[in-house]
């Protein structure tokens, strides 16, 4: 039951923050909405890490994931951002869904061959994404362009899984603060304090609270997606996958973004796959 619950939560909260750095994405930039909650991110998550301490099981491999892990979360980021500011929501959430495939992936290659079924499956993903993609746009936004903000949202989603694979190797070796943190201090070094110097980081009062909102929701959905995952993680996974189409009817709602039939079809089996792969591994 609690992976149900911390699953559904996940969703919801990786939802809203989907639409929030949308709009975010399309006002000032991809640089900029990373960069914003990146600080968001470190304020939420700073106090801890030093509340925790240096870990005493902090050796070279353990820095060498915690770096592979921030950038891979920061080129994430930048990829899904990118992605939203030339594509509907309801593409790009999706595809970017299928992140845990590739840390999944990644993690039960270690040297084998992938399982045939799991290939088949991942290749239906890859046609799913095609799908959506390819298919005609019945109510296209400003500055659309379905192929590529597929070709960014895939971008995002294997860096994504990277990151998270790198997390995975360190879960249970280290708190939680300083998981979440080389993601969010990445962010800060590479992107937030250059934009500063330079005078550049730019925010509007419209997108204030979004910046914030995305932050928030950043690390809130990561927290209760770790908790969910202690207990089960294939559950948690599954309901959290659901922030797709949580994503897409929100934005049909509030934004007025409409799918066409094929950008559905094309959903419809990304998901499928991820569900599948999901109780797979």
């Amino acid at each position: 039951m609690l992976s149900i619950v911390c699953g559904f939560s996940t969703a919801i909260i990786f939802a809203i923050g989907t639409l929030a750095s949308a709009r975010c994405s399309r006002t000032l930039g991809a640089p900029q909405v990373v960069a914003w909650s990146s600080l968001v991110g470190l304020v939420l998550v700073g106090p801890f890490a030093l509340r925790d301490g240096i870990p005493t099981n902090l050796d070279r491999n353990a820095c060498l994931l915690l770096a592979i892990a921030g950038v891979g979360n920061v080129l994430g980021f930048t990829s899904v951002f990118l992605a939203l500011r030339v594509g509907k929501i309801g593409v790009v959430s999706p595809i970017v869904a299928t992140q845990g495939v590739f840390a999944a992936v990644l993690a039960a290659v270690g040297g084998k061959s992938i399982e045939p079924l799991i290939a088949f499956v991942l290749l239906a993903i890859v046609v799913g994404i095609i799908i959506a993609a390819k298919s005609r746009d019945p109510a296209p936004i400003p500055n659309e362009n379905n192929l590529r903000a597929a070709l960014f949202a895939s971008a995002g989603a294997i860096f994504f899984g990277l990151s998270l694979f790198a997390i995975g190797m360190l879960s249970g070796l280290l708190p939680l603060a300083w998981l979440l943190l080389p993601g969010r201090a990445v962010g800060v070094f590479a992107l937030a304090v250059p934009l500063i110097v330079a005078n550049r980081l730019r925010v509007t009062k419209a997108t204030a609270p979004l910046l914030a909102l995305v932050g928030i929701c950043d690390i809130a959905g990561i927290t209760m997606y770790a908790i969910g995952a202690q207990q089960n993680i294939a559950v948690t996974a599954v309901v959290a996958s659901q922030m797709a189409p949580m994503a897409a009817v929100l934005a049909y709602f509030i934004f007025g973004e409409r799918l066409g039939k094929g950008q559905i079809v094309g959903l419809v089996v990304i998901l499928s796959g991820v569900t599948v792969l999901s109780f797979l591994q």
